[in-house]
Parts: C-alpha cells; sequence; structure tokens
C-alpha cells in the first residue's frame, strides 16, 4: 500500500469527480483511476461506487478515508520530526560536566546552545569525575562532556575553550592569604588537601608536576572529590587546597583564593566520540569558538 496512491483516494474522496481531482494532483485520469483500483486491491475492500456520471464512497471507504486522512497526518508529521533531528533542531543531548570548577562554562554553554537550539532537549549530567565522563562517552551514555585536559582515552575528539589560572586556597588568616601571588617554595611544607586521584581528575598532576619541577613533593595529608569540598575542609583548618581560579565563585567564609603561576593552566576542552554523527551534538560542537571567544572579550 502506497502512501501515493491513499494520498491519491482522499483528493477522490474529497472531490468526488475524477477529472476534478486529477486536475488537483497533476494527473491524467487513467492513471489516476488506476491508482484507485491498486490501492482497492490491497486494502481488500470496495471504497468508491463509481459510474459515468458519479462517484460516492462505500461505508467501507468512509471509514477508510478518517483513518487514512490521520495516517497521511502522521507520516508527515514523522517526516518533518526526522528532518528536523537531522537538522539539529530537535532531538536530545546529553551533556556532562566534571565540577563546579566548570560551571561558568556551563553556563554560558548551555545558554548559548537553548538560544540557537531550543526544541533541543538538553540534559546536563554532573557533576562526575573526569575518567568517568570519559567512559560514559566511549559507551554513549552522554554525547559531549566539559572535561579537564589532559584526559586518557581513544577515540575521543576534544577542542580547547580556555584555560584556568591555578590558584591555593588559604585560610583568610594566613600569612600569606593577602599576597597578590604566592611561589610553591612558600607552601612546600604545608599540609595540602588533594583532588581525589585515580579518576582521571587533572589538577593533582598539574600540581605534582609543578612540586617536582622545583625538588620537592606537596605534603597530600588528605582528599576531597571537588573544589568546593576542598575549600570547606580550608575553612575548616585541615589545610590549604589547590584549585582552578574560576572556583572564586564558590563564596565560602574564611577562604580566599590567591594565584600560583608557577603552577600551569588548567586547559577546560569539550570532548565528544569521533564516531558520533548526531547533528545536535554537531550542532554544539560549531557553537564553542564563540564560547571561547566570549570569554576572551571577557579577559
Amino acid at each position: 500500500m502506497e502512501l501515493r496512491h491513499i494520498e491519491a483516494f482522499i483528493v477522490v474522496a474529497e472531490e468526488l469527480n475524477f477529472r476534478r481531482a486529477a486536475e488537483r494532483l497533476h494527473i491524467a485520469q487513467p492513471p489516476l483511476s488506476q491508482q484507485i483500483k491498486r490501492l482497492e486491491r490491497d486494502v481488500g475492500v470496495t471504497l468508491l461506487n463509481r459510474t459515468t456520471r458519479h462517484v460516492s464512497l462505500t461505508p467501507a471507504g468512509e471509514v477508510f478515508l478518517q483513518e487514512a486522512r490521520r495516517a497521511v497526518q502522521g507520516v508527515h508529521a514523522a517526516r518533518r520530526a526526522a528532518t528536523k533531528v537531522a537538522a539539529g533542531t530537535t532531538g536530545v543531548l546529553r551533556l556532562g560536566f566534571s565540577g563546579p570548577a566548570s560551571y561558568e562554562v556551563l553556563m554560558l554553554v548551555t545558554k548559548m546552545y537553548r538560544e540557537r537550539r531550543p526544541q533541543v532537549r538538553l540534559d546536563v549530567v554532573g557533576p562526575v569525575y573526569g575518567g568517568e565522563l570519559i567512559e560514559r562517552l566511549s559507551h554513549g551514555e552522554i554525547d559531549a562532556s566539559l572535561v579537564r585536559l589532559p584526559i586518557q582515552g581513544s577515540r575521543i575528539a576534544v577542542r580547547e575553550i580556555l584555560r584556568h589560572d591555578m590558584a591555593v586556597a588559604l585560610p583568610a588568616d594566613h600569612p600569606l592569604a593577602d599576597r597578590p601571588h604566592v611561589d610553591l617554595y612558600d607552601l612546600r611544607d604545608l599540609p595540602v588537601i588533594s583532588y581525589s586521584t585515580g579518576r582521571g581528575v587533572a589538577v593533582p598532576h598539574v600540581v605534582q608536576s609543578a612540586f617536582l619541577e622545583r625538588g620537592f613533593t606537596p605534603n597530600v595529608v588528605q582528599s576531597a572529590p571537588d573544589a568546593h569540598t576542598i575549600m570547606s575542609l580550608v575553612g575548616a583548618g585541615a589545610g590549604i587546597g589547590f584549585v582552578p581560579i574560576s572556583a572564586g565563585h564558590i563564596k565560602l567564609p574564611g577562604v580566599v583564593l590567591v594565584p600560583v603561576p608557577e603552577i600551569a593552566p588548567l586547559p577546560l576542552a569539550l570532548a565528544w566520540a569521533e564516531d558520533d554523527d548526531n547533528p545536535a551534538l554537531l550542532a554544539l560542537v560549531d557553537l564553542i569558538e564563540n564560547v571561547s571567544a566570549s570569554f576572551r572579550t571577557d579577559q
């Protein structure tokens, strides 16, 4: 049963005249008659009573007309929906993120994406450790993620958005708290609250590397899952902590962030599976340069 035959039947049923129906369909009458006969064979019943002067619907034709209209409308609606998804204007996009230090970027990405793709459902997943985000990307559980570089994983594409300078979180009454920046040498013996290691978190690696380059290692006494928890423990007097300067939006009483220029800036990027051809994802990837430009303008 072909869609064009059903659509031809609807026109004939509305006109109850083969000549006028043929004119509406821009075809000759004989092919139109053949289409209706083919449809009746496929359905297995007579849908139209026709004589040389008169055309009318049979009782079966009356019922078939109602259902045919619904079916054709459904097919066209499905076609429009599929076209929109293929164009990336509708669908679903699952975006992961790693922690509160990336909130500012997450907010801008979601705002700009919703402005450009308002009909795409954007599901935000997180916060999740960086290594777990890469695993979810690899398994198709999310479409894209904001992650700290470097990452480990095969067939994962990345596009850097910006780099965050590193800072040390200190109690507000600490002797170094009022400096414009501090050197690692001044921090070498202080107890450090570090991000949990082994889960793809980038911060401990850049901090460790910076310390080792200067001939000593950080005095790690405790681990914590994210910047907010690290800063909370700093405020409680448990030690100091190294976090991206972007964590400054986390306002905790008794805690200050002081830049540490000797630690390399930490890149934040969008990551996605190389072979993911979700049009809604491709629309997000195309947006990243605009996101990066917005932060460069604000600096």
